[in-house]
Parts: structure tokens; sequence; C-alpha cells
């Protein structure tokens, strides 16, 4: 039996309040308790101890919304104007030759970027017919593989096969409301009910999307539908994306994550609650497409309320310390002394709640997996949660994933 106390001079449990002079006690890659370092040094004399010192010891961030996949596609982006304007370049991007070995090379070095940024669970969307799932699954990394699901492919997706694992789980993702047909959406939702297994979909991303459901002239019909040799579909309409699918019984289910979810209406924010809905924020990549800033005012009484980095073809890089930054300045607008605590919530148990884990992951809780990661003090603030926001990869010295190291910086001579 594997057995391991973490001592630090702060523990930041997420579910409950900063510990002091705290300690965390592992047994075979699970945490069967946590409290004061005196009264747990006691309690487990002669275990294997690995004493952090000045610091933070937090749950490890999970990453709920990425592309890894798409990569390489980061060069091929040129100057755009709004999210249509992009949509073209990524269409045409991804029609031309693309060898499996670059796409691999591109999760690869995505991987690296999320643990060196203190990413210890990973939500990827995969496009390439699983080129990235044995990468993953060799990882080491706590991961959802979401199977993409697209009207072009409805013809070979798999709605009744997914493999779950200890660190390892896969569920189908149809892409968004434009680009898959009632039809194929009806079909994603039985396997979901019938298989109780969480999905995903992006959704309310765009204005244009909101026009889409709306049944009025569009850009996504107008520009987009004729490159990719799309009809126009008949569909129901609806006030926006949310309400499209929840008339549809969409999430009536055993879970759905929502990505994006920008184009929300203050009135949509009790129901999205009360039917267990996740949402997943992507505020860079919003930014970056001109989409807008998601109702951060209203998503402060979301308990699933997650953060993703989205891929490199609409971010600039994969940091996520970066990601919690940016999510904290403009939470900052509007829940101001709060906003620290939320933001790093966002980063940890709110993206396990967003991905339907946190009973594994997401806190540092007894019976839940040892997902934790440790940033020195190197840039340390009287709030631990502005100390974690404030943070960059230089102050990451442990990454551990179920108990298993992924990344040190600290000396063997820590251990005792």
């Amino acid at each position: 039996m594997s057995k391991l106390l973490l001592t630090s001079d702060t523990v930041l449990p997420i579910s409950s309040q900063p510990l002091k002079e705290a300690a965390v006690y592992i047994e075979d890659g699970v945490i069967k308790d946590l409290g004061k370092t005196s009264k747990l040094m006691r309690d487990y004399k002669g275990v294997k101890t690995l004493e952090l010192g000045s610091g933070i010891l937090l749950p490890g961030f999970i990453n709920a919304h990425v592309h890894l996949e798409l990569g390489w596609i980061k060069e091929k982006i040129g100057v755009f104007q709004g999210f249509t304007g992009w949509l073209k370049q990524i269409i045409r991007a991804k029609r031309e030759p693309i060898a499996e070995n670059i796409i691999e090379s591109s999760v690869k070095q995505g991987i690296k970027t999320l643990i060196s940024s203190g990413v210890t669970t990973v939500g990827e969307i995969s496009s390439y017919g699983g080129i990235d799932k044995p990468i993953l699954k060799s990882s080491g990394l706590r991961t959802v593989l979401f199977r993409e699901v697209l009207d072009s492919k409805a013809q070979t997706c798999d709605f009744s096969n997914f493999e779950t694992g200890h660190l390892f789980e896969e569920r189908l993702f149809p892409h968004s409301p434009y680009s898959c047909r009632p039809e194929l959406l009806k079909k994603v939702l039985e396997s979901h009910i019938q298989n109780k297994i969480p999905l995903g979909i992006h959704l309310a991303e765009s204005p244009h999307e909101m026009d889409f459901v709306r049944g009025k002239e569009n850009a996504i019909e107008r520009t987009i539908f004729p490159i990719i040799d799309k009809e126009p579909f008949s569909r129901n309409m609806a006030d926006t994306p949310f309400s499209y699918l929840d008339e549809m019984e969409f999430f009536d289910g055993s879970g759905v994550t929502t990505v994006h979810m920008v184009q929300v209406r203050p009135e949509e924010v009790n129901g999205i609650q009360n039917k267990n809905v996740g949402i997943v924020l992507c505020p860079r990549s919003n930014l970056f497409l001109q989409v807008g800033i998601p109702p951060l005012e209203l998503y402060h009484k979301i308990d699933r309320l997650g953060l993703g980095t989205d891929g490199l073809s609409s971010n600039y890089n994969l940091d996520y310390f970066e990601e919690i930054r940016s999510l904290h300045l403009l939470m900052s607008l509007s829940l101001g002394k709060n906003a620290a605590s939320k933001s790093v919530y966002c980063a940890t148990l709110g993206g396990a709640r967003a991905l339907y884990l946190e009973d594994k992951t997401g806190s540092i809780e007894k019976g839940k997996e040892a997902d934790l990661i440790f940033l020195n003090s190197g840039n340390r603030s009287n709030d631990p949660y502005l100390s974690v926001i404030s943070s960059t990869n230089e102050n990451l010295d442990m990454v551990m994933v179920r108990g298993n190291i992924l990344y040190s910086r600290i000396g063997s001579k820590s251990y005792s």
C-alpha cells in the first residue's frame, strides 16, 4: 500500500476554509485525511513525508475545454473579422491534408503545456477519430475525451461504446446546434439517456447562433453552410440557444456540459442551475473571436461553473495561469472582492462539477483522489486565492494526479 504525507504552510481545500501549517495524508492515490501538520505527523508517524514548505497546496487545475489536436492550426490563422471570418479559416485549414504525426505532436506539446501550468484534468474534444486517445491515456492526466459529433460524421459515429477507466472516460460531444440537425441531436440524446453518460456541446457562443435558432437571416447559413456544401435544415425556432435545446428536453438526462454560454439571458440562469447544467467559460477565446463576454455577474450563483482555455485555434496559448487571470479580471468588474475565490473555484471544484467529476476531484477532501498541485510562495499575497491567481509556471513546484507525481521541482531532501 502506497502512503504519503504532504505538508505545506498553507492548504487550500476549496470546499472549506484555507488551513495554515497543514498536511494531507494519501493512501493509494486517495486522500484519507487532512488537518494540522502537527496532528497528522503524530497520527501517521513513520509514513513517507514530503515537506513542501512555504507555499500553497491546492487541487489541480481543471482545463474543462480544450482542442489539443488543433495546435498545428495556430499558424494557419490570419487576420479575420468576427466569428464567421475565423470559422472560414478553420474550415479551409482543416480541409488541407495534414499528417497524423503533426496532430500527434500538437497533442503531446499541448499536454506538456497543460502540466507545466498546473492542469491535472482535461476535457479534450477529439476530432480526428481518436488520434489523441492513446497519447492522453498514457499522459497521466485525468481525461474526459469528448468524441465530436457533426452532421458530416453522422454515419460513422459510435453512439454505444464508451471506454472508462480510473483516469479516462469517453463521452459524446455534438459540436453545436448549427452543425447538428435535430435528428442527430435526438440520437445523441437517446445515447446519453440510455448509457447514463454525460455529454457536452458548444452553446450560445456567438450572436450568429442567436439569429440561427430564431430563424433569422444569419451569417452561419449565409457564409459557412455554402463552404461546407451544407443545406439549411428544418428546425423548431427558439428565442435563445439554451431554450432551443431545452425545448428538445436536451437537459433532462444525465448531465450536459455546455461550453461558452456567452449569449444567455438573465431569466435563463435559474433554469440552468435547476437543470443541473454545467458551464465551461473560455474568456480569452471569446475575446479572441470577438463574440463578447459571458454574463459573469449572473453566473456567480452557478455551482457547475468551470474554466477552459479552448484550443490554439482561438487562443494565444494553453497557459492555464493566464486563463485564470483573465477570468479574474473580468469577474472583478461585477464580483469585486469575491472575484479571486470564485475564479479559483472555477479552475478547480467548479470545473470538476462542470464535468460531473466532483466525486473524484476538484477539492481536497477525504475520499477524493489526490489530484494536487503545489505553488511556492514567490507571488504570495495576504489572500491565498490572489496568490494562486498571480502565480505563473515559475511558481509551480509539483503536479500530482491520483497520487502520482507528474512534475516536480522539489528536491529529494524534502523527503523524510
